[in-house]
């Protein structure tokens, strides 16, 4: 029996804020709000590239935190004035700066619903719907990518966060001893080094893992390219030979399909041949260009994903989902338990064997709905209509490549492999490098502020600076090629002839 309290009870006054909407606020409010979607999605023609230099973000978001209730009229002046001038305007079709795609409306869509249900995508009991959708959209992304069918995967928030948890399941499989319980220096003094492979070309998540694993940053060891930015395989097995002689123990080679940089795609297939005869894991980061293998004109490389231990790749990329979505595939069943599974008491089930926990196969407990818009979007374009969209992508590059090669003070300055064209600017009687180099940057930054496009820089194996342009938009046009290539050839000319080299 519990004791009975000695005061009287006092029934709580209401808060005085209501917190809900009736449907007809959701209604109206929610109607509001997707009109202003629709607008922000659209009439791209109109609208420039990249927000206007004069926009004085911070300025703009410096309010005192309000007491009171702000009005809703207030809340959508404050998005229409504020929030959209100064955001990233990624869906344009010249928006090429970076490796960002522009997301298809269903996928938008998907995140509303997906927000609007706020499921925490981890424990079968409370979310089997969003389990069970996650778990068939990771099939169909292994079977575009040639995985088996016992192949088990997740989804995270990016191709960083993919790369970071294979980087963690190859550790605990190659390791000789329980890294899980010992760590990474083992239950002895005297365990080795371990060491990863990977090009020089590679993303800096692949350092960063390695830090927050405690490998040490020096475990990634950087095999040098060649002259189309490819990990040199006679580098890689002479280092895997050193660091044996040395003691070190070598557990995985990373290939890296797509670059930051150029978008090179390493020899795949040379690179698992070295792995596979050196016992070592091989990994593809395919954050970018792993979905290009279902395009016809793809490198062939790409072909040796399937072969794969893992995979890391980004359908907030080439399946032109909203972010964050991103998925790493791991080939043998039951690793990514055995790396992340603490089967805590609380979050224990009934045990059916048809129940899939999935905070047990990676990092995260709240885990977002992510896979909703990538399954809606798949059954929206199909297969074969996102092979057709990323083909095109890949044959707008290549006609960009052309119109640079055949455009007086113009060069090509690496060669493309996917949908990443970098070129230089090169005046004719304009020869020191140092000058050369300020005018690419000079032409990015004009080519933003005039509100033509938006491009990025490329640091070149020989240290100079060229102009990048990658393609991962499906708005993205011939004409927007053109007036991209065209518009850099005009600007370098006069700026090279007014001296102004900002």
């Amino acid at each position: 029996m519990g004791e009975s309290l000695s005061e009287p009870l006092h029934r709580p006054e209401p808060p005085s804020v209501d917190f809900d909407w009736s449907p007809e606020v959701w209604q109206e409010v929610g109607r509001r709000l997707l009109d202003l979607a629709v607008s922000a999605s659209t009439g791209w023609s109109e609208r420039r590239p990249s927000p206007s230099d004069s926009v004085d973000v911070l300025a703009q978001f410096r309010d005192s935190l309000p007491h009171t209730p702000v009005d809703v009229d207030r809340l959508f002046e404050r998005l229409v004035e504020d929030v959209i001038p100064a955001a990233a305007y990624n869906g344009h079709p010249r928006w090429l700066a970076y490796i960002t795609a522009s997301p298809v409306p269903i996928s938008v869509l998907g995140d509303l619903v997906a927000s609007a249900l706020n499921q925490n995508a981890g424990l079968w009991r409370a979310t089997p719907a969003a389990t069970a959708i996650e778990l068939q959209t990771v099939d169909w992304i292994r079977e575009m990518l040639g995985f088996p069918a016992t192949a088990e995967g997740i989804f995270v928030s990016g191709g960083q966060m993919a790369n970071i948890v294979a980087h963690a399941v190859l550790r605990d499989f190659k390791a000789p001893w329980d890294t899980r319980r010992h760590g990474v220096r083992g239950p002895t003094a005297d365990a080795p080094q371990l060491r990863i492979y990977a090009s020089q070309e590679m993303h800096y998540c692949h350092q960063q893992a390695a830090e927050l694993l405690g490998l040490g940053r020096d475990a990634i060891r950087e095999v040098p390219i060649d002259a189309r930015y490819r990990m040199r395989t006679d580098a890689l097995t002479a280092m895997i030979a050193e660091d044996r002689a040395r003691g070190d123990l070598p557990i995985a080679v990373v290939g890296t399909a797509g670059t930051v940089g150029t978008g090179a795609v390493d020899p795949l297939g040379d690179l698992l041949a070295v792995a596979r005869a050196e016992d070592l894991w091989f990994h593809v980061d395919g954050a970018y260009g792993a979905f290009a293998a279902l395009a016809p004109s793809r490198p062939r490389d790409l072909d040796a994903i399937a072969e794969a231990d893992s995979v890391a790749c980004d359908p907030h990329k080439w399946l032109y989902s909203a972010i964050d979505a991103g998925v790493v595939l791991i080939r043998e069943e039951g690793l990514l338990e055995r790396s992340f599974a603490f089967h805590a008491k609380y979050l224990e089930s009934d045990g059916s064997a048809q129940q899939v926990d999935l905070l047990e196969r990676g990092p995260e407990n709240s885990r977002p709905f992510r896979a909703l818009k990538v399954w809606l979007a798949l059954q929206a374009y199909g297969r074969d209509g996102y092979r057709d969209m990323i083909e095109g992508n890949l044959q707008l590059a290549a006609y960009m490549e052309q119109l640079v090669a055949s455009t007086p003070g113009l060069v090509l300055a690496a060669p493309r492999q996917l949908s990443i064209v970098c070129w230089r600017v090169e005046p004719a009687g304009l020869t020191d490098p140092a000058q050369l180099d300020q005018l690419q940057t000079s032409v990015i930054h004009e080519l933003e502020a005039r509100g033509i496009a938006m491009v990025s820089n490329a640091a070149l194996s020989d240290g100079r600076t060229a102009i990048r342009a990658c393609i991962v938009n499906f708005r993205t046009s011939p004409e927007d090629v053109e007036a991209v290539v065209q518009a850099s050839a005009a600007i370098g000319q006069e700026l090279a002839g007014s001296g102004s080299r900002r």
